[in-house]
């Protein structure tokens, strides 16, 4: 369907309602990686950002529920789809799931170790506001693993040319050079980068102390 007069925020709540039911998507793929990454001798709290139904959460505490030390963690994930959150909240106790907007995160500064963000970026109508959020809520050298879709350049133009008429609330794809000058602007301090995939790209920022 077009919609030359589309509003992001409002289509992404809605074609994620639409498609809760189904099984949508590659963030899968980015699992492994973002596992790989997070140390969890140095976390207590981990924010999902645009969580979905919630199986990232899930792999992590599958995975980090054994260790030696039986160290509790804190598990977050906020969507701003209501269905995705209704999805999540099944079968996943001891994980706490919002329905939230990524622009007014409801958490004190400094509260999370680690926050994960994965194929949900290029959906932020107001991505520096955002990214304000995510750095106020992130603790001083705490790290955000932001995973993403990765495109060739004059692929991507084409994309973004024809993203305002869509109605699935994709607001842009970035190159990896647009990320990491974004989130540079914003206090973030780029660590490293992995392709998964070749349409899939993960990276790792650091809060400076």
């Amino acid at each position: 369907m077009i919609n030359k007069n589309r509003g992001y925020k409002k289509n992404t709540i809605e074609f994620f309602n639409k498609i809760a039911e189904r099984n949508h998507g590659d963030s899968y793929k980015h699992y492994k990686t973002v596992l790989s990454w997070i140390d969890p001798k140095k976390i207590e709290k981990i924010l999902d950002l645009g969580c979905g139904k919630g199986e990232l959460l899930k792999e992590i505490k599958v995975k980090f529920s054994y260790l030696e030390n039986k160290k509790q963690f804190q598990l977050f994930g906020v969507d701003i789809s209501y269905k995705m959150i209704e999805k999540a909240k099944l079968g996943n106790n001891g994980i706490e799931f919002k329905i939230g907007d990524s622009e007014k995160l409801e958490f004190q500064d400094n509260f999370f170790e680690v926050i994960t963000c994965l194929n949900s970026f290029h959906h932020y109508e107001n991505p520096q506001k955002s990214l304000e959020e995510m750095y106020r809520v992130l603790s001083p050298g705490g790290n955000l693993v932001l995973g993403e879709i990765y495109i060739l350049e004059i692929l991507r133009w084409f994309v973004n040319k024809t993203l305002p008429y869509g109605n699935t609330g994709d607001f842009r794809i970035y190159s990896s050079k647009e990320i990491k000058n974004i989130f540079n602007k914003a206090g973030f301090v780029f660590l490293k980068e992995k392709f998964i995939f070749p349409s899939l790209k993960v990276y790792l920022f650091t809060k400076s102390n």
